[in-house]
């Protein structure tokens, strides 16, 4: 069956739209599986340092001397939570960055300081201001209209996004090191506070509870419990939201416990979201609710049940993303306490919808109501996306209208 009809632009929650602008021309792994290929096309990079995005390694891995048989590089796994990096770019970043490129390989500090890196990464390519006129028109093409960045590196960009007249197409969050490098007129443009809590499943440092099978080891934790409720606390003090990047199960659970213990301290929580939070369990996930807290959750990373199959058992293939459970049995609502975006992998409204209408498992699945509640605008003022579903195909199709 064939279902066409209309929907409103995208809200994406959950997006990094100043650093993807400014890498929106580097070389991009994310459709090449084969390491041979990935090779050459990294060979015809001419920048000074070259960033290369979307590398799966899943697919291929480097060896150390193929890195240094190449020009300056910096590879970004397409988690963005794993870097590989060869000679000739540590020596063109020289003693600026010691610090970065005496840890980078650690995965541990890589997970505790990755603002720090990524706003390294970001700070390679120069960029200008039509860059970001450039990305916000190709996310209007792709039917997105409004786009959190949720890891701010500096002031300017909220200067930045001011003078285009993107400000309000975003809500800005900063780690806790950047809030407090900012003017207090920038700190009150800051909606909230971002702390990374584990990894990513492609860089194999989500916190899961089990496991993975490429390594045999489980996904640290960013944080001791006590680390954790101190750096909430600071963010209580300074009286903004909070949002907790947490993938794996042991990482949504330890938030949930630690959150628990501050509401039973002081008799609340500050406005929370977990991000990602594609591992969770039921009882974790009604501690969530009663607590008030709000997921923000990517329907796109349904997919990381096929893509990861290397790393996740079949059962926690089938944990990833458990929709129904979290809305049919728990009671989270589609925009109210469950909301939707994209972290840009990649942003869209097909890739999107596909992946929330025809996921890998039942339990990922969403309705479209539930999808166009959780991530569309309130209603079409600024436009609108024609869909056509093919339901035998599991296929969507889409086309911007009205903008």
């Amino acid at each position: 069956m064939v279902v066409k009809t209309q929907i409103p632009l995208l809200k994406d929650h959950h997006t990094h739209p100043f650093m993807y602008a400014v890498l929106s021309r580097c070389i991009d792994l994310k459709s090449v599986s084969n390491k041979q290929e990935a090779l050459s096309l990294i060979k015809s990079g001419n920048d000074e340092i070259n960033v290369i995005l979307g590398w799966n390694n899943s697919l291929y891995l480097f060896e150390q001397r193929e890195l240094e048989q190449l020009p300056a590089v910096v590879i970004c796994n397409t988690s963005l939570h794993r870097f590989l990096i060869n000679r000739a770019a540590r020596e063109k970043l020289g003693a600026s960055h010691q610090e970065i490129l005496a840890h980078l390989d650690e995965m541990h500090w890589v997970e505790k300081n990755l603002p720090k890196i990524l706003n390294l990464i970001a700070s390679i390519k120069s960029y200008h201001p039509e860059q970001i006129e450039r990305f916000y028109h190709a996310l209007l093409q792709q039917g997105v209209w409004y786009a959190e960045e949720l890891l701010l590196p500096n002031e300017g960009v909220i200067h930045l996004f001011k003078e285009q007249g993107y400000f309000e197409r975003t809500r800005f969050w900063a780690d806790m090191e950047t809030f407090h490098s900012l003017s207090r007129e920038a700190q009150r443009d800051v909606y909230g506070i971002k702390i990374f809590t584990d990894g990513a499943l492609g860089s194999e440092t989500a916190a899961l509870y089990a496991p993975y099978l490429t390594t045999g080891k489980k996904g640290p934790l960013v944080y001791s419990d006590e680390e954790l409720h101190a750096i909430i606390h600071q963010v209580v003090e300074i009286n903004k939201a909070v949002a907790l990047h947490a993938i794996g199960d042991s990482a949504t659970a330890q938030i949930v416990t630690v959150l628990s213990l501050i509401k039973d301290e002081q008799g609340s929580i500050p406005p929370t979201r977990i991000e990602h939070c594609q591992f969770i369990s039921q009882r974790e996930a009604q501690k969530a609710k009663s607590l008030g807290i709000t997921l923000s959750m990517q329907p796109n990373f349904s997919w990381d049940s096929v893509q990861y199959q290397d790393r996740l058992s079949e059962k926690d293939q089938t944990k990833n993303n458990p929709f129904r459970m979290l809305i049919d049995e728990i009671g989270f609502v589609p925009g109210q306490d469950l909301v939707f975006g994209s972290d840009g992998m990649p942003h869209g409204a097909q890739n999107a919808l596909e992946n929330a209408l025809f996921p890998p498992f039942p339990s990922q699945a969403l309705t479209l109501d539930e999808f166009v509640g959780g991530y569309c605008m309130h209603d079409k003022t600024h436009g609108y996306i024609q869909i056509t579903i093919d339901e035998d195909k599991r296929r969507v199709l889409t086309t911007v209208q009205g903008v």
